[in-house]
């Protein structure tokens, strides 16, 4: 009888011990199972993250893979259509507006400035042509039928227009006075130099409507329409006019020194273009004045000028 109890309770342990290892095998293969369900779902994770290079250093691998996750992480969010902000038409608005103020600003200049410009300066060679005026007598009506006489009287003039030295009047000159100057080149050199004489009236922004060169060449240096400033603060010999004499006259300036006078060239010029002046504006034969006649204490030219002559020039 225990022989038999002995071997049931032997054979519950064998069963017992079976059931044991039954038990840990299909927790071993369960185990299995999960073990290789999570390493394919790794492996999954793996094959979508972005690729990169290899042979890249360390830092820069870390830095690829940064930025591209964040490309990654950008594109994942849908982008909205931008529209123009209200800054851009602002700026559009401004843009327009400075516009328009340029605009204004160019007329504004070309009217005011541009359009009143003096002429261009006119530079002619510094060759002189043959005195043709010494040599030129006025022709009369009567013997050139056709031709009135003012016409008849004009002389041969030298256009040198120059860009200073006077003044655009608003209003048409009345012109009734002729102011006769002298001076000379001391800017060293040539004493009779015209170039370095206009560049003396260039240094001190004077000029005169007329001048007249050592060999009787008459140049013109400023259109009689407009005023030139040669007289100053001159006055007329009666006190009268002071500061305006600009206004209403015309300056001739002949080239010649101090210790000179002016030469029979220069006296048959300068009388034929002021017997043309006279008859052209009907100026007065007491309005031919000379420059310190406006200017007394102040001006001495012209030097050696030879009056008696000259108006003996004028009537004949």
């Amino acid at each position: 009888m225990e022989e038999k109890e002995e071997k049931l309770e032997f054979l519950k342990r064998e069963e017992i011990q079976t059931m044991q290892k039954d038990l840990a095998q299909l927790r071993e293969v369960e185990a299995q199972k999960e073990r290789e369900r999570i390493s394919n779902l790794a492996v999954g994770q793996e094959t979508k993250k972005p690729q990169v290079p290899e042979n890249l250093p360390v830092d820069q691998t870390s830095t690829e893979k940064t930025e591209v996750e964040e490309e990654t992480s950008v594109n994942l969010i849908p982008q909205r259509d931008q529209k123009p902000s209200f800054f851009n038409k602002k700026t559009l608005i401004r843009a327009g507006i400075a516009l328009i103020f340029i605009l204004l600003a160019g007329f504004s200049f070309w009217f005011f400035a541009l359009r009143n410009r003096p002429p261009k300066e006119v530079i002619l060679p510094k060759e002189e042509t043959p005195n043709v005026n010494a040599t030129t007598t006025a022709t009369t009506t009567s013997e050139t039928p056709g031709i009135s006489e003012t016409e008849a009287l004009t002389p041969l003039i030298t256009e040198r227009i120059i860009n200073w030295g006077y003044y655009i009047p608003n209003a048409t000159r009345t012109i009734d006075t002729i102011i006769i100057h002298s001076t000379y080149n001391m800017l060293g050199g040539d004493l009779y130099d015209i170039e370095k004489v206009i560049q003396q009236l260039q240094t001190y922004k004077v000029a005169v409507h007329l001048l007249i060169n050592r060999t009787g060449i008459i140049f013109r240096l400023v259109p009689d329409e407009y005023a030139a400033y040669h007289a100053g603060t001159g006055k007329m010999p009666d006190g009268s006019r002071k500061n305006i004499i600009n206004n209403f006259s015309i300056g001739i300036e002949l080239i010649y020194t101090k210790t000179d006078s002016p030469n029979e060239a220069q006296y048959q010029s300068l009388a034929q273009i002021v017997k043309y002046l006279k008859q052209k504006y009907n100026i007065a034969s007491e309005n031919i004045l000379a420059a310190y006649q406006i200017s007394p204490g102040r001006k001495d030219d012209p030097w050696g000028f030879n009056w008696d002559y000259f108006n003996s020039l004028i009537e004949r």
